[in-house]
């Protein structure tokens, strides 16, 4: 299908090969999460290229944080995207995420939130 696809077929081999990577493992992924990784694909894809450019910069400085500091965002970050968008950024700069995070985690989190679809606490 893909190798059909003119914009495909202009993409340099390397390419080519790490698009047919994420694609089988997107398909490898539970129903579910792929859903959910799709939705995310689709708000990313209607962003502009500045918040495009902000949510990359926001994984190259999680990816700088320190083992620990990850792990407490990433909890922070399942608890968040059970929090309606509305609500996300008045909960984010809540004192209770004021003092465990500096602003530069929450600014982190506010990019990933911004394109994480919602998903109701189960």
């Amino acid at each position: 299908m893909l190798r059909g696809d003119p914009t495909f077929n202009r993409l340099a081999p390397a390419e080519q090969q790490r698009v047919m990577q994420q694609l089988h493992q997107v398909n490898q992924m539970p129903e579910e999460q792929r859903q959910r990784r799709l939705a995310r694909a689709e708000m990313i894809e209607h962003l502009s290229p500045q918040e495009r450019m902000q949510i990359n910069l926001s994984n190259r400085s999680w990816a700088s944080l320190p083992p620990e500091r990850q792990a407490l965002m990433k909890n922070a970050f399942r608890d968040l995207r059970a929090v309606p968008l509305a609500q996300r950024q008045t909960v984010l700069n809540s004192a209770r995420y004021q003092g465990v995070f500096s602003p530069e985690e929450r600014g982190i989190l506010s990019d990933f939130l911004r394109v994480e679809p919602y998903e109701p606490a189960r």
